[in-house]
């Protein structure tokens, strides 16, 4: 398989570190994008419902008007 020794080397040099570092920011990068479109995704599912609603109730208060 791999040379333990070798590869603990590698990821104990700066290049490794660096290596280490980049690996951790893409994974946070693609963590947050996915994040952020869940979030759009549930709130705007929520707004579009809510503006559907809104529009149904102005429609049944324009057919059936309350006596004042």
């Amino acid at each position: 398989m791999f040379d333990q020794d070798a590869l603990l080397d590698y990821l104990s040099s700066p290049e490794g570190i660096n290596q280490i570092i980049v690996g951790i920011i893409i994974v946070a990068a693609i963590n947050a994008i996915f994040i952020t479109y869940s979030i759009r995704r549930t709130y705007g599912a929520a707004k579009k419902e809510r503006e559907k609603l809104n529009i149904q109730q102005d429609k049944i208060d324009r057919l059936s008007p309350k006596d004042k």
